[in-house]
């Protein structure tokens, strides 16, 4: 399991690398792919039927669409389509009794994966310094994963909320926010020299607290749904969702933080 989640993560780690070297367009091509999987990945733990799931991509995808050429496309129209849509489904589905489920499965996903993720990722690829930035955010994100998951497998001992993540724990929590800040420092430093000292040690610490809350939303959902991962995309790792559920609450979070106090 473990050599299946090295190579996973080598793998995926180089393609994330080799897109964000290249322009945004392909940024946007590969983030709109990442969107549509994760959606049908929501959907399928939602339990959501066919019509549902095309609604939920499809808005996702919108929003995503909209952050990138906003003078095609109004977000604020997206949302209303985004709100509107589930319950005209619903009304001609004529099913009350699974109606309040059905809708509000479907605008969580959309808002959880379209919103708060592929959005807020367009958004900060097209700041000053975007680039840099999502590799810090790459950067912070993984090692805080790498060093939660190798020092909780050796010493975790205390467990953080097992009804939720039996495999959490405090150990790995505490390790993984080291690690953060230790890579978050590194690469500030060569990829954001402009940036104060002191807004790099709080977004490696900052960012990875909202990362392993991020981390358990995902779990949580999974636990509802009576699931281990959400997909089998990436062996050792699970789905979409498995590998993005801290960067989905860690990615808004950087961007704020960047355009309301750094920028």
């Amino acid at each position: 399991m473990f050599i299946k989640r090295v190579l996973s993560a080598i793998i995926f780690g180089t393609i994330v690398i080799l897109i964000l070297l290249d322009g945004i367009w392909l940024f946007f091509a590969v983030l709109s792919l990442i969107t549509i999987l994760g959606s049908l990945e929501f959907s399928k733990l939602a339990k959501s039927n066919f019509s549902s799931k095309i609604i939920a991509i499809f808005t996702s995808w919108l929003i995503c669409f909209s952050s990138y050429k906003p003078e095609w496309l109004n977000i604020n129209l997206v949302l209303y389509l985004a709100i509107c849509l589930p319950f005209f489904l619903e009304i001609l589905r004529r099913k009350p009794d699974y109606a309040f489920f059905n809708v509000s499965s479907m605008l969580l996903g959309i808002f959880y994966v379209g919103w708060l993720f592929g959005r807020h990722l367009i958004l900060l690829r097209q700041m000053t310094d975007g680039r840099n930035l999502i590799f810090l955010l790459a950067g912070i994100t993984w090692s805080g994963d790498i060093g939660a998951y190798l020092i909780g497998m050796k010493l975790g001992k205390h467990k953080v909320i097992p009804a939720i993540s039996p495999g959490k724990s405090v150990e790995g929590y505490i390790a993984g926010i080291v690690f953060a800040c230790i890579t978050g420092l590194v690469m500030g430093r060569f990829l954001l020299p402009n940036i104060k000292l002191l807004h790099i040690i709080v977004l490696g610490i900052g960012l990875t607290i909202v990362g392993q809350i991020g981390d358990l939303a995902e779990s949580l959902l999974k636990r509802s749904s009576k699931v281990k991962d959400s997909g089998k995309l990436m062996p050792g790792h699970g789905g979409i969702l498995d590998r993005c559920d801290s960067m989905i609450f860690i990615t808004p979070a950087l961007y704020y933080y960047a355009s309301y106090i750094i920028y």
